[in-house]
């Protein structure tokens, strides 16, 4: 029997599938670092229901309201509910060998109702860009167009589950999503997957399975298989048996060291996926009650982000004692002056959370009459402050 383990280095995620969504035979691999003697901790943690909100931010250079409706949105979140907890819809197909160390991880994830700002929000927010996800694994570009987390890239604090959703995650212009785990992103912000909404269906095919999948690696769960390729490897967990990838195949049966195929494992790149092991919940709560995801369910920050219903919580990303930073007019035709500071990077989001404006000019323009923030970047500190926009008089 294998000794638990923890994994706990980069992991860069690419689910690469071919652009009809018909499988590739290719499987990305990992690196798995190992640290012993974990278990005890792990055991000792509490039961208990973990609420997790989640954002999904979609960005489409045309019409990114059609690729994500609020429907499709819960009907992802619902999937993650089942798929996390033990009721898939193919459960009943996994193989006996198995059905003992099926696991209920205790998951609950639920859209997002308030953005940063104490704004209402349906859990997704929408962006008007042509972003691709494929940035050297980082993806800052996008990932620097909305971003709720706080703190420093690597390292800060987890408001959200954030999905950045695009068509494109890899420069071929296919590939489903990836993801860095915990040990590496440090709760940043970094952290969250980049996921390719082609692949956010309606509950019903496989395809909609492998949100789960990148999701899995967000709260520490390495590929099955480990670092192998197209050789048996192990991810370091006792009860998923060493495996190697075969892309979309469903094998059962002994594979390797006459140890059975767990395709149904979510963490597999197989086409039949529908569960964790006992092991794999074991890792998962180790993760979400680290720092790099244990402020996501606290108490405060289901307030904060309005999964529990309290109008008096305190909201904005950085809590500062007295803004000393202004913009002028305001009410304003148009045209904005900010004092204060000499440089910033300054970004206007409307009442919806959506970026609609950006720049480092303190002296800026926006024609688009209605409220909204202003979040002024400088230093390590940002100001946030609500605007008006009148109808523009040329």
């Amino acid at each position: 029997m294998k000794q638990f383990h923890l994994l706990i280095f980069l992991f860069f995620s690419v689910k690469v599938m071919c652009q009809d969504i018909a499988p590739c035979k290719v499987c990305s691999s990992n690196e798995v670092y190992i640290v012993d003697s974990l278990l005890s901790k792990l055991k000792s943690l509490e039961s208990r229901i973990y609420r997790i909100p989640v954002v999904f931010h979609v960005f489409d250079p045309s019409n990114p309201e059609s690729k994500l409706s609020v429907e499709k949105a819960q009907k992802a979140i619902d999937l993650l509910n089942a798929n996390f907890n033990g009721k898939s819809r193919n459960i009943d197909n996994v193989q006996n060998e198995f059905r003992d160390v099926v696991a209920d991880v205790g998951f609950e994830f639920v859209l997002a109702r308030k953005d940063p700002y104490g704004n209402s929000i349906n859990g997704i927010t929408y962006h008007r860009q042509n972003c691709k996800g494929d940035n050297s694994g980082a993806n800052l570009t996008m990932k620097k167009q909305v971003n709720w987390n706080t703190g420093r890239n690597i390292g800060g604090t987890q408001r959200y589950l954030q999905v950045w959703l695009t068509y494109n995650v890899n420069s071929d212009d296919y590939g489903s999503g990836w993801c860095y785990l915990p040990s590496y992103d440090e709760g940043g912000k970094w952290a969250g997957p980049t996921y390719n909404y082609k692949f956010m269906g309606d509950g019903s095919s496989s395809n909609d399975d492998i949100l789960t999948h990148e999701i899995g690696h967000y709260f520490g769960l390495s590929h099955t298989f480990g670092p192998s390729y197209n050789s048996c490897g192990d991810d370091g967990i006792d009860d998923t048996p060493i495996t190697r990838c075969y892309t979309w195949e469903c094998k059962i049966g002994d594979l390797c060291q006459d140890g059975n195929v767990n395709t149904e494992n979510y963490m597999d790149y197989s086409g039949c996926t529908s569960m964790f092991t006992l092991g794999q919940k074991e890792l998962m709560l180790y993760w979400v009650n680290q720092p790099a995801r244990k402020s996501l369910w606290s108490d405060d920050n289901l307030k904060f982000t309005g999964v529990i219903n309290d109008p008096d919580v305190a909201t904005g990303i950085v809590e500062v004692e007295k803004p000393t930073i202004s913009i002028y007019p305001n009410p304003s035709e148009g045209n904005f002056n900010i004092e204060g500071v000499d440089s910033a990077l300054i970004k206007m989001y409307d009442l919806n959370g959506r970026l609609v404006y950006q720049t480092t000019d303190m002296n800026f323009s926006y024609n688009k009459s209605g409220v909204y923030i202003v979040v002024i970047e400088s230093g390590n500190t940002q100001t946030k402050i609500k605007v008006v926009v009148n109808k523009f008089i040329r």
